[in-house]
């Protein structure tokens, strides 16, 4: 049995998408939402989602959806995914479980994302590991709720980004078979003003900040590198780094 845990804030446009795949791909879908006030609640139970309505952060809606879930397997999906044809998998061989992404939507944000993951996800193999651009989004159950209880309690609290790595740290503790890919498993909407994603980025630059000092810092350097991409990947990627980092940078250092 698969559950889906979507947190969500206010994410009316692109919720029913997401809850109406995860209905037609998952025996259980709950949505964690952090008191909208759109009609995020309202859609997600119209199309047949759990909804659960918990204050904290991205992480503890993770968690709090994971306690209420009854399936084997747990994928955390974002509100701005929907699942693909080629998932679930014809057979569920690993515990851990990465999810290939296709970028979706139009616009400068659109270009951007696709290129990086199109080149990222070709090297899906290297990338696998913490320090590539693939992190699992499908767990089993037991293993999940292990490496949550690991994670510090005012990590918990505060961190609304890369808690996905966060969570993988703490599972390759616990778990040390191999991870499966499922490529092309979900599409990943990427349609934001231009202006919006610099901010997000920004965000992320700050939620980083927390994990200084520390031993989910080494992360955050980690996650610079696209193992075994050649030159010529990496000058493709010089400027969809440069549009994430420097407004990383900013929330990070200042």
């Amino acid at each position: 049995m698969i559950s889906v845990v979507i947190p969500t804030l206010n994410s009316e446009r692109t919720i029913r998408t997401a809850v109406k795949s995860a209905m037609e791909k998952a025996e259980e879908v709950i949505v964690v939402d952090s008191f909208s006030t759109d009609k995020t609640v309202e859609i997600a139970e119209k199309e047949g989602a759990k909804v659960l309505q918990v204050k904290g952060s991205m992480l503890i809606a993770r968690i709090e959806g994971t306690k209420i879930a009854k399936g084997d397997y747990i994928v955390n999906l974002d509100s701005d995914m929907y699942f693909s044809d080629n998932f679930p998998p014809r057979e569920l061989k690993s515990k851990v479980i990465a999810l290939g992404e296709i970028t979706v939507g139009k616009g400068i944000v659109y270009e951007i994302m696709k290129l990086d993951r199109e080149i990222t996800h070709n090297k899906w193999r290297e990338n696998l590991s913490l320090g590539g651009g693939i992190i699992p989004r499908m767990y089993d159950r037991q293993i999940l709720i292990k490496a949550y209880e690991n994670i510090p309690s005012w990590i918990k609290d505060k961190l609304n980004a890369f808690e996905d790595s966060v969570i993988y740290y703490e599972v390759l503790k616990i778990y040390k078979g191999e991870v499966q890919f499922i490529p092309n498993a979900v599409y990943h909407i990427e349609d934001d003003p231009f202006l919006s994603f610099i901010r997000k980025w920004y965000r992320y630059g700050r939620n980083a900040k927390l994990l200084r000092g520390t031993e989910y810092e080494k992360i955050i350097y980690q996650r610079k590198m696209r193992p075994g991409l050649t030159a010529r990947e990496k000058i493709k990627l010089i400027i969809p780094t440069l549009v994430k980092g420097i407004p990383f940078a900013i929330g990070y250092y200042l």
